[in-house]
């Protein structure tokens, strides 16, 4: 029961309910996209984006541009 409290918490945040929101009508999206539909700093963006990855809502794509690392995209 304890986890399922923590899945509800990390949806019905305010900037975890943006991102799910957004991600239900996609079918993927890049960091930009995410950052300028949610209004979201980078900070409080990655938060949360690690938190939904822990629990397995989402899957994060890291990618990279020769040694320069491209913000993860969301599958």
């Amino acid at each position: 029961m304890a986890a399922l409290a923590e899945i509800d918490r990390l949806v019905t945040s305010r900037p975890g309910w943006r991102l799910m929101a957004l991600l239900y009508v996609v079918d993927s999206a890049d960091f930009i996209f995410l950052m300028n539909q949610t209004g979201l700093t980078w900070a409080t963006y990655r938060r949360h984006m690690a938190k939904l990855e822990g629990v397995g809502y989402i899957e994060l794509r890291r990618r990279s541009r020769g040694t320069r690392p491209i913000p993860p995209a969301v599958d």
